[in-house]
């Protein structure tokens, strides 16, 4: 598959169905690496990987949340979401908003610890 842009409509529908799935076991346990890209500070990393907990998109207040074991990460007044996805599922999510900031989310499947 590829990069695909997600229409507003469909927002809280995908994210909320991912979460179903993710929290019942469908979908394999995630870490999540959330970077941030502006004209401002540049390209930051605001989250290192961690366990991912789950995402949602809330239209009633319009914000788009990341929630990692240890790090709650909100995006209000998103404009933009783009998703990539392959067969295991989304790999990255860039999440835009109005004044250009770029919020990119990396999942990816915990490394296996080697056997004793």
């Amino acid at each position: 598959m590829a990069v695909r842009k997600l229409e507003k409509s469909e927002w809280e529908s995908y994210f909320n169905e991912f979460d179903k799935k993710y929290r019942e076991g469908q979908i394999p346990a995630k870490e999540v690496q959330i970077e941030i890209v502006n004209d401002e500070i540049g390209d930051q990393v605001e989250t290192w990987w961690q366990p991912l907990i789950g995402l949602a998109y809330d239209p009633k207040d319009d914000e788009f949340e990341v929630a990692a074991e240890r790090h709650d990460h909100l995006i209000h007044k998103p404009v933009e979401i783009y998703v990539d996805e392959d067969v295991d599922g989304i790999k990255t999510i860039e999440v835009v908003q109005e004044d250009g900031t770029k919020h990119i989310i990396k999942l990816r499947t915990p490394e296996a610890l080697p056997e004793k």
